[in-house]
């Protein structure tokens, strides 16, 4: 291989590399505001494994994601994760997408799910992660960056929801 296709390579998969974005990035400090009021700053979160599972109350999928991220959330309950489902539902009346604190409560409720309900009705964390799909989860290492994305979830059953697990366990070690 020549010398100026070897530097051509790299290159090219520097290029890649960095073209990858947020996705391998530091956390930002985005402090979000649950449907309880509390206030979680991703920052103050270094030392977790932290588990954010994007979706609103209109996506299909959100009765069957709900259940599997809480069986998700009691098989790493013992252990140094945080999961929290973020909610991107409109806070604007109105909207097609609008829930209120309690609509987003009742529905997490509904569907078996106990952990903490985030919001982010502007999406700016949404945003911020270059997330373009609903579900999403982003897990972010115990030096709170950014190392997966997963876009959709499924079930317990599903191949999403295995990867997420194995992706967790080699967090922790």
């Amino acid at each position: 291989m020549s010398r100026n296709l070897k530097t051509a390579l790299i290159l090219a998969v520097a290029a890649i590399a960095l073209s990858a974005g947020p996705a391998f990035a530091q956390a930002p400090t985005t402090s979000l505001q649950s449907t309880e009021g509390k206030t979680v700053i991703l920052s103050e979160l270094k030392g977790k494994v932290v588990v954010l599972a994007f979706g609103g109350s209109w996506v299909p999928l959100a009765s069957k994601e709900l259940p599997a991220l809480q069986k998700l959330a009691d098989r790493f309950a013992s252990r140094d994760v945080q999961i929290y489902w973020v909610s991107i539902n409109s806070a604007k009346p109105g909207t097609r997408t609008h829930a209120t604190d309690a609509d987003l409560k009742a529905f997490a409720v509904k569907n078996g799910f106990t952990l903490p309900v985030m919001r982010d009705p502007e999406q700016k964390l949404y945003k911020e992660l270059a997330l373009d799909a609903v579900p999403t989860i982003v897990l972010l290492d115990k030096q709170g960056k950014v190392v997966r994305k997963h876009v959709g979830f499924g079930t317990e059953a599903g191949e999403a929801y295995g990867e997420i697990i194995r992706d967790i366990e080699q967090l922790l070690k």
